[in-house]
């Protein structure tokens, strides 16, 4: 059945960002046609009491209504409007009741329908409001995450291009060479750095400690870099903008730097009109400007933002509060009105901008860099740690409030389902009311009243709200997480959820992903001493979503995943956890390049047999890529290892239909997160799982690469970055060299093959040897094999 919690949200579109703003704004506009049908049902037994005094003459006059086209009118299929407009066509045969029913319809209708109706608004219009404002900061903290990202990948540019100009022309040591730091996570924090065992540990362990960190950094950068790409990759690092401007000035919803807010001024000071205007005995005022001119410019100058008129009074507010403009009248509030005129103040016509080096009349995203070539590589390299550390942090702080914002949306969906069943059963008993007074007049009208209580019981409200969902409904719930894009890595090594499959198969010594594997091996160890049914409730009870949440943050800080993590929450939360990883997927478990031929199977079943059938679907199947083809038969052995020792028939397949329903908008996941896609996607499970061995089973692949091999993480204690030698470069250098020159920049680590990867990692060790000097082969192979077991 659907619900509401997944069934109003929006499309993510194109782009890294999620949006939320279509379907709550969809089912808001569905939830006040709701309260405009009961103002109209309202009316109607207002009409109906007056019509009752009146007799005949005025009952055939209402009987011949029109639906209004807000309310009932826009209902086609809904079984409401068909009680409505049977209850209408009855009012013709009620002309002959007796007046005292207008009592009852006053007492017994009107007085708790107008009631309701009143609380109904205005429960809805005081969610609606927290919900958006919500929306609008989610959004707002979104925008910031693009803007810190184009500052933070310009910086590094700017960084990485005073690098290779100082090498090429000046030949320094290494030990002052420049450095680009891409800062860990803080989930890969080591024991010894943690903040805990900070305060037991001497300073300069924690000295230690941070130039290993350092210098692991530097080498990482000097292997992605390379001696043979410093020639050409200075003439094509791209322009680098001016020193990072965070947002500092906040008008309204409208967030700005120092900058921005300091052209904003001299624009509108320029192009918003000015009036002389008198005010009685305080003579003429000159250089006036009105609200309503004001706001247009806002309006018209910044659409994206400032959308209404509302949001172009909260921007004036702010400039009123802040000092910028006085109010030439009484009062504190900002008005955009035509007569409302404001007055510039000194701080606006003083503001200064506090970055030196752009032009005031250039806006910030044209602004250039001016750094001379005097200026060293350690501000470089300070303003790119700076502009990384803002950027994650900004990330992190927007998946914080994303995720908050999801939480809220869910319990929002499932407060307006209650509250929109609770107004369809209300009219229900409304209704059961009416036909209840409809009684009371004399024999003539007990035909009548019969057939008003065939409307009552047409009346289907579970049935219209998945009317109402199947008409409104703007889409599934497909969660787009927002990824840090490390600067020249794989975004695998720092996160889980929303990395493809491939990538995370790179980073994975086991046969499928490693989350994929650990939440299966969890399961399936935790459920073999469970009944059946018990076995059948991890997979189909349901769990709040916050709960499925902290496990995500726990395990999404790094690219490991350990049992022990995942032992501190219940297996039900492990297993919806499991199924929002697969939702988060950029790409759906089955390939969207098989849907339209397993949906043109699927149409002509009937006039394949079942063995011909199941064929099919394992060929299709044995077209998928290794990652997802291995991924989906682990998902499907486990479950169907769920179901093993079950002898009742009945039980196991209402639970098959039941993972049906549930996982195939999840396996099949389409592009658009419609509410169409027929049913299909939960016959194609249903298969899946009833005849595992004759499709996922008989499917063979081969991995097509080994796991990588971790890198060393960490320099010997006491080996320094600031102590390498040109000696210790160059054998650095040398290691890289082996690795192809064909392209002038690092190449992405998820689009490399393993034969790179490896030779990669070999040039690492190498690298790591020549720096340490004492570095031994069975040193490296002790580390590997710690790395290996802390992946288990």
């Amino acid at each position: 059945m659907l619900k509401y919690e997944n069934s109003f949200w929006d499309n993510p579109g194109p782009g890294h960002l999620p949006r939320y703003e279509r379907g709550p704004q969809r089912l808001y506009e569905k939830l006040t046609q709701g309260t405009n049908e009961l103002d109209e049902l309202l009316r109607f037994f207002r009409d109906r009491m007056s019509l009752e005094e009146h007799y005949a003459a005025e009952l055939r006059q209402l009987s011949e209504r029109q639906l209004n086209f807000e309310g009932f009118g826009k209902d086609e299929g809904a079984t409401m409007k068909t009680a409505y407009r049977g209850m209408l066509s009855e009012c013709l045969a009620l002309s002959e009741a007796h007046s005292n029913v207008a009592m009852e319809i006053q007492s017994s209708l009107v007085a708790p329908l107008r009631r309701f109706t009143h609380e109904h608004r205005a429960r809805i219009v005081a969610s609606w409001k927290v919900v958006d404002q919500a929306i609008r900061q989610a959004s707002g903290e979104l925008v910031q995450v693009e803007r810190n990202h184009r500052v933070y990948t310009q910086k590094a540019a700017l960084a990485e291009q005073l690098r290779l100009q100082e090498g090429a022309d000046s030949m320094q040591p290494a030990a002052e060479r420049m450095e680009f730091e891409v800062k860990s996570r803080a989930s890969m924090v080591t024991p010894s750095d943690h903040p805990l065992s900070a305060s037991s540990q001497p300073a300069s362990s924690d000295r230690s400690v941070e130039a290993d960190a350092d210098a692991d950094v530097e080498l990482q950068r000097q292997l992605l870099s390379g001696a043979s790409s410093a020639r050409s990759t200075k003439a094509m690092l791209p322009d680098v903008h001016g020193s990072l401007d965070v947002a500092s000035i906040v008008l309204g919803n409208v967030a700005l730097t120092r900058h921005e807010f300091h052209v904003m001024l001299q624009r509108m000071q320029v192009e918003v009109p000015q009036h002389d205007v008198r005010f009685g005995i305080l003579g003429t005022f000159k250089g006036l400007i009105s609200g309503e001119s004001l706001a247009g410019w806002w309006c018209a100058n910044y659409p994206t933002i400032v959308r209404s008129e509302d949001d172009a009074v909260l921007v004036g507010q702010s400039l009123l509060d802040q000092g910028y403009v006085r109010f030439m009248g009484r009062g504190s509030q900002f008005q955009s009105r035509a007569n409302a005129y404001y007055q510039w103040k000194r701080p606006a016509l003083e503001f200064q901008s506090d970055d030196e080096n752009d032009d005031d009349d250039e806006p910030l995203s044209e602004r250039r860099g001016h750094l001379s070539q005097a200026q060293s590589y350690e501000r470089a390299r300070r303003e790119a740690d700076e502009a990384s550390s803002i950027y994650r942090d900004s990330v992190q702080r927007a998946e914080v409030v994303r995720t908050a914002l999801e939480e809220q949306l869910t319990n929002y969906l499932d407060t307006m389902e209650a509250w929109e069943l609770n107004r369809l059963m209300s009219i229900k008993s409304m209704l059961k009311d009416y036909a209840q007074i409809s009684k009371q007049p004399v024999t003539a009208e007990l035909a009548i009243s019969e057939r008003l209580d065939v409307y009552e019981e047409s009346v289907k409200p579970e049935q219209d709200i998945q009317w109402g969902i199947e008409n409104y409904g703007t889409g599934r719930y497909l969660p787009r997480p927002v990824l840090f894009r490390p600067y020249g890595l794989s975004v695998a090594e720092f996160q889980i959820f929303g990395v493809p499959l491939e990538e995370q198969l790179l980073v994975s010594h086991k046969d499928a992903p490693l989350f994929v594997a650990k939440t299966l091996s969890l399961i399936r160890k935790s459920s073999q001493s469970m009944a059946p049914e018990d076995r059948y409730r991890i997979w189909t009870s349901r769990v709040l979503l916050h709960k499925i949440h902290e496990l995500r943050n726990v395990v999404n800080r790094s690219a490991r995943v350990t049992l022990r993590q995942l032992r501190t929450f219940d297996v039900p939360v492990v297993a919806r956890a499991l199924v929002l990883y697969l939702l988060e997927l950029p790409q759906p478990l089955c390939p969207e390049e098989l849907h339209g031929p397993l949906r043109a199977l699927y149409s002509s079943r009937s006039e394949k047999s079942s063995s011909d059938m199941l064929k099919s679907v394992a060929g299709l199947l044995a077209g998928m890529s290794y990652a997802h083809l291995k991924t989906m038969q682990e998902l499907f052995k486990v479950i169907c290892g769920s179901m093993a020792d079950d002898e009742d028939e009945k039980r196991r397949i209402g639970f098959v239909h039941e993972i049906g329903r549930r996982l195939g908008p999840v396996v099949m996941r389409g592009r658009e997160a419609g509410m169409g896609g027929g049913r299909i996607p939960e016959l194609l499970v249903v298969d899946l799982i009833e005849h595992y061995a004759d499709t996922l089973g008989a499917v063979e692949a081969e991995r097509p690469c080994k796991p990588v091999p971790r890198p060393a993480t960490k320099l010997p204690d006491d080996v320094s970055l600031h102590n390498l030698t040109i000696e210790a470069a160059a054998a650095a250098e040398a290691a890289e060299a082996h690795k192809p020159t064909s392209s002038v920049l690092p190449v992405p680590r998820h689009s490399r093959s393993s034969g790179d990867m490896a030779r990669e990692q070999q040039s690492q060790r190498t690298a790591a040897t020549a720096i340490s000097g004492s570095a031994s082969p069975e040193a490296a192979a002790t580390e590997d094999s710690q790395t290996s077991k802390r992946d288990n």
